[in-house]
Protein backbone atom coordinates (compact mmCIF):
# COMPACT_ATOMS: atom_id res chain seq x y z
CA UNK A 1 0.00 0.00 0.00
CA UNK A 2 1.15 3.06 -1.29
CA UNK A 3 1.00 6.33 1.35
CA UNK A 4 -1.53 8.74 0.63
CA UNK A 5 0.60 12.04 -0.55
CA UNK A 6 0.48 14.94 1.75
CA UNK A 7 -0.44 18.24 0.33
CA UNK A 8 0.39 21.59 1.45
CA UNK A 9 3.82 21.03 3.26
CA UNK A 10 6.00 24.17 3.25
CA UNK A 11 9.11 23.91 4.41
CA UNK A 12 9.70 27.19 4.70
CA UNK A 13 6.43 27.16 7.49
CA UNK A 14 7.45 26.33 11.47
CA UNK A 15 7.06 22.66 12.02
CA UNK A 16 3.47 22.91 13.46
CA UNK A 17 1.13 23.24 10.85
CA UNK A 18 3.01 21.15 8.16
CA UNK A 19 2.92 18.26 10.81
CA UNK A 20 -0.81 19.26 11.29
CA UNK A 21 -1.24 18.40 7.34
CA UNK A 22 0.96 15.15 7.87
CA UNK A 23 -1.38 13.66 10.72
CA UNK A 24 -4.27 14.83 9.39
CA UNK A 25 -3.35 12.29 6.20
CA UNK A 26 -2.61 9.94 7.78
CA UNK A 27 -5.68 9.98 9.92
CA UNK A 28 -7.94 10.24 7.50
CA UNK A 29 -5.73 6.72 5.93
CA UNK A 30 -6.33 4.95 9.22
CA UNK A 31 -10.06 5.85 9.51
CA UNK A 32 -10.91 5.16 5.59
CA UNK A 33 -9.31 1.42 5.63
CA UNK A 34 -10.53 1.04 8.89
CA UNK A 35 -14.10 -0.24 8.10
CA UNK A 36 -12.76 -2.30 4.77
CA UNK A 37 -10.35 -4.11 7.49
CA UNK A 38 -13.56 -5.03 10.36
CA UNK A 39 -14.15 -7.90 7.92
CA UNK A 40 -13.06 -10.91 9.22
CA UNK A 41 -12.01 -12.32 6.24
CA UNK A 42 -10.53 -9.46 4.40
CA UNK A 43 -6.53 -10.10 5.27
CA UNK A 44 -5.20 -7.73 3.16
CA UNK A 45 -7.63 -4.63 4.41
CA UNK A 46 -6.02 -5.76 7.80
CA UNK A 47 -2.47 -5.74 6.55
CA UNK A 48 -2.95 -2.51 4.67
CA UNK A 49 -4.81 -1.10 7.96
CA UNK A 50 -2.23 -1.91 10.07
CA UNK A 51 0.49 -0.03 7.57
CA UNK A 52 -1.49 3.03 8.21
CA UNK A 53 -1.24 2.15 11.85
CA UNK A 54 2.44 2.33 11.86
CA UNK A 55 2.21 5.23 9.48
CA UNK A 56 0.91 7.47 11.47
CA UNK A 57 1.98 6.36 14.73
CA UNK A 58 5.71 6.83 13.60
CA UNK A 59 4.89 10.59 12.80
CA UNK A 60 2.49 11.00 16.29
CA UNK A 61 6.37 9.48 17.95
CA UNK A 62 8.26 12.52 16.65
CA UNK A 63 5.26 15.29 16.75
CA UNK A 64 3.44 14.61 19.62
CA UNK A 65 4.41 17.23 22.14
CA UNK A 66 2.66 19.62 19.33
CA UNK A 67 -0.42 18.19 20.08
CA UNK A 68 -0.89 16.70 23.59
CA UNK A 69 -2.60 14.44 25.18
CA UNK A 70 -4.89 13.70 22.46
CA UNK A 71 -1.69 12.39 20.49
CA UNK A 72 -0.40 10.68 23.03
CA UNK A 73 -3.58 8.56 23.26
CA UNK A 74 -3.54 8.27 19.83
CA UNK A 75 -0.10 6.99 19.37
CA UNK A 76 -0.66 4.29 22.18
CA UNK A 77 -3.90 3.27 20.07
CA UNK A 78 -1.59 3.19 17.18
CA UNK A 79 0.74 0.81 18.47
CA UNK A 80 -1.24 -1.60 19.92
CA UNK A 81 -3.32 -1.92 16.73
CA UNK A 82 -0.21 -2.39 14.72
CA UNK A 83 0.75 -5.03 17.31
CA UNK A 84 -2.57 -6.92 16.67
CA UNK A 85 -2.99 -6.35 13.13
CA UNK A 86 0.52 -7.65 13.30
CA UNK A 87 0.16 -10.71 14.71
CA UNK A 88 -2.42 -11.52 12.41
CA UNK A 89 -0.34 -11.11 9.66
CA UNK A 90 2.26 -13.25 10.94
CA UNK A 91 -0.79 -16.27 10.93
CA UNK A 92 -1.63 -15.41 7.39
CA UNK A 93 1.40 -15.74 6.64
CA UNK A 94 1.67 -18.63 7.93
CA UNK A 95 -1.47 -20.53 7.11
CA UNK A 96 -0.73 -21.77 3.46
CA UNK A 97 2.74 -22.82 4.59
CA UNK A 98 1.01 -25.40 7.37
CA UNK A 99 -0.90 -27.25 4.66
CA UNK A 100 0.64 -30.62 5.95
CA UNK A 101 0.24 -29.97 9.62
CA UNK A 102 -3.59 -30.05 10.65
CA UNK A 103 -2.82 -29.24 14.31
CA UNK A 104 -0.58 -26.32 13.30
CA UNK A 105 -3.10 -25.16 10.95
CA UNK A 106 -5.74 -25.56 13.51
CA UNK A 107 -3.66 -23.33 15.69
CA UNK A 108 -3.00 -20.60 13.08
CA UNK A 109 -6.64 -20.48 12.64
CA UNK A 110 -7.92 -19.51 15.97
CA UNK A 111 -5.52 -17.93 16.61
CA UNK A 112 -6.01 -15.58 13.99
CA UNK A 113 -9.60 -15.88 14.93
CA UNK A 114 -9.37 -14.66 18.66
CA UNK A 115 -6.50 -11.82 17.41
CA UNK A 116 -9.36 -10.62 15.03
CA UNK A 117 -11.89 -10.03 17.96
CA UNK A 118 -8.96 -8.23 19.78
CA UNK A 119 -8.41 -6.06 16.95
CA UNK A 120 -12.54 -5.70 16.59
CA UNK A 121 -12.69 -5.12 20.40
CA UNK A 122 -9.60 -2.87 20.49
CA UNK A 123 -10.87 -0.77 17.17
CA UNK A 124 -14.27 0.06 18.97
CA UNK A 125 -12.78 1.07 22.21
CA UNK A 126 -10.82 3.48 20.84
CA UNK A 127 -13.54 4.59 18.70
CA UNK A 128 -15.78 4.73 21.60
CA UNK A 129 -12.97 6.56 23.58
CA UNK A 130 -13.02 9.38 21.33
CA UNK A 131 -9.32 8.60 20.32
CA UNK A 132 -9.24 9.59 16.73
CA UNK A 133 -11.92 12.17 16.91
CA UNK A 134 -9.89 13.75 19.86
CA UNK A 135 -6.47 13.65 17.81
CA UNK A 136 -8.76 15.75 14.51
CA UNK A 137 -9.89 18.17 17.26
CA UNK A 138 -6.33 18.83 18.65
CA UNK A 139 -5.16 19.61 14.94
CA UNK A 140 -6.01 23.66 13.81
CA UNK A 141 -6.45 22.81 10.16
Amino acid sequence: MRARKVKGLDPAAPLRPNAERIVATRLAELLELSGPALDPSAADAQHDLRIAAKRLRYVLEIVEPCFGPEAKAARKAAKELQRVLGEMHDCDVMLPRATAADSLRTLLQTRRELLFQRFRELWLEEFERGTWSGLERSLRL
